[in-house]
């Protein structure tokens, strides 16, 4: 029975989180213009402040986990090898468009600049693998200014830098965005190939 019990509290626990985020979202997505606190998210939720503080303490815990479920939502990943980067972008930045009010909100507040440095390694360490083949040969400080212009790339603040200052829809931005990237690739390629031939010149 406390087995029963346990299990029972945990999926209320569970359904009370969710609850909370969803109006977290649609505070967002649908008030813009309202202070995103926790006692607005409380008021539309129907539960007491302290409850969305004993799920969500700060702020930023609230970003992370709306920021998750864009990810989520969006499907998007990181590219794990270099033939995936180009197709990933229409889906990044395509689920940037779909979420349009969550991600400006999370760009434009330092609780969720702080979420999205949280993911930096992450994006690093995929790009390092991702670029391993081209960036061979390079010293470790070449290799991380490629990376960081790749990471800097996909990204939702060059997203947004594309469709405010830009002033580009949501296809002229992923093209945009496809052309910086293949620029990019095609000149490391270029360079890869070169320092191979100057190698193979020199063993001859």
């Amino acid at each position: 029975m406390k087995g029963a019990a346990a299990t029972l509290q945990e999926k209320r626990v569970a359904a009370v989180r969710e609850h909370i985020l969803d109006e977290a979202y649609e505070l967002l997505v649908s008030h813009p213009d309202r202070p995103f606190s926790h006692e607005a998210i409380a008021a539309l939720a129907g539960v007491g402040a302290r409850t969305v503080y004993r799920y969500f303490p700060c702020q930023s815990d609230l970003y992370e986990e709306l920021w998750a479920r864009v990810r989520k939502h969006a499907g998007t990943i990181f590219p794990s090898s270099e033939d995936q980067i180009l197709p990933q972008i229409p889906i990044l930045f395509g689920g940037f468009d779909r979420n349009q009010t969550v991600v400006t909100a999370v760009l434009e507040s330092a609780a969720g600049h702080r979420v999205r440095e949280r993911g930096a390694p992450e994006g690093r360490a995929a790009f390092s693998k991702a670029l391993k083949n081209l960036t061979a040969g390079m010293s470790p400080a070449e290799k991380r200014r490629v990376i960081a212009v790749f990471l800097a790339v996909y990204s939702a603040p060059f997203w947004e830098l594309l469709r405010k200052r830009g002033g580009l829809s949501g296809p002229d931005a992923v093209a945009a965005a496809e052309w910086a990237m293949s620029t990019l690739i095609r000149g490391l390629r270029e360079r890869y190939h070169t320092t191979r031939k100057e190698k193979q010149e020199k063993k001859q």
